[in-house]
């Protein structure tokens, strides 16, 4: 049985009606959402607001389907220039209502390729995951890879970008905002770093605190910021982190491709599990709707290649 309901993101910023009884199924959740601020100095700054999950109708008109029974077969792998591993996680995704259970699948046959005829089979470590060591990621060269699974064939192509280089990291208490009774309050996180001009940039900002990922993804695009140099701002609500000085707090940037931008940006708008995820997709839920997928035969999920770039900072008086 299935219960589908659309969704329109009209082109103003006030949140949809129906966003709001989708977002009461969340969990609190990461924005991806990035708010231009005037030049200062030539540095362009663009606020992440990393706070409870708000669903605002802002840019094009976006149809959504509510699915509620529906399953189907959830692939997500990635390959990195800073990893010898390649690796594949296969599971089945779950109804809306059962969040967080899901299978794991076994005995598929996964093949890596790259663009200059090199191909390896992956190997199952454990139940649904799948690993090689003997594909290499290297910038600027496009991956393949082909899955056979349960009688169906799959199949998904990313290339891997330039990497952009994080210059650095600062770290702030926020002057602004709401003060819980702890009186921790927000910080505010600067990553620098400097756009590639004349390239469509795509980028997913992975934050971590003291080792653990924090949920959501935050995604950027060059679309109005080509060849500038960045000042994204993250706001990190300390309460909720259960952030404390000397803390450690690292950012990966992961220089990717538009169709996983395309992915990480629709999956985090409309997928009810994302708070749950430990940073990891949350494609494993069907509903509210399936997020954009770079596989074909209407596979969930994704496959990235990307070039990833680390810093870290420990949070000081």
């Amino acid at each position: 049985m299935n219960t589908n309901k659309n969704i329109n993101r009209e082109s103003h910023c006030k949140p949809n009606q129906s966003s709001k009884k989708i977002l009461r199924r969340m969990s609190a959740a990461t924005s991806n959402k990035m708010l231009l601020s005037p030049v200062k100095k030539g540095i362009l700054t663009i606020t992440l607001v990393l706070m409870t999950f708000l669903l605002f109708s802002c840019e094009d008109v976006i149809q959504i389907d509510l699915n509620s029974a529906n399953t189907a077969i959830v692939l997500e792998a990635k390959i990195s220039d800073t990893s010898s591993v390649s690796t594949m996680v296969i599971t089945k995704s779950t109804d809306f209502y059962t969040v967080g259970e899901y299978e794991r699948v076994s005995d598929a046959v996964v093949i890596i390729s790259d663009d200059k005829g090199k191909s390896a089979t992956m190997i199952e470590v454990m139940p649904g995951e799948y690993r090689t060591d003997l594909i290499i990621g290297n910038t600027n060269t496009n991956y393949s890879v082909e899955v056979n699974v349960e009688g169906k064939n799959y199949f998904a192509e990313s290339k891997m970008p330039n990497r952009i280089e994080i210059d650095s990291l600062t770290i702030e208490k926020s002057k602004l905002g709401p003060r819980s009774s702890s009186g921790k309050g927000r910080y505010i996180l600067h990553i620098y770093f400097k756009d590639e001009p004349d390239i469509a940039n795509y980028c997913r900002f992975k934050i971590s605190h003291n080792e653990k990922d924090l949920a959501g993804f935050i995604v950027y695009d060059d679309k109005y910021t080509d060849g500038n140099d960045i000042n994204a701002r993250a706001q990190l609500d300390a309460e909720v982190l259960n952030l404390n000085i000397g803390d450690i707090i690292t950012v990966e940037l992961q220089s990717i491709d538009k169709a996983t931008y395309d992915f990480y940006k629709t999956a985090n708008s409309v997928n009810a599990s994302g708070s749950s995820s430990g940073g990891r997709p949350s494609s494993t839920s069907v509903a509210p709707t399936n997020p954009i997928s770079n596989w074909t035969n209407n596979a969930l999920g994704y496959f990235s290649a990307f070039a990833s770039s680390h810093k870290a900072i420990k949070i000081s008086d």
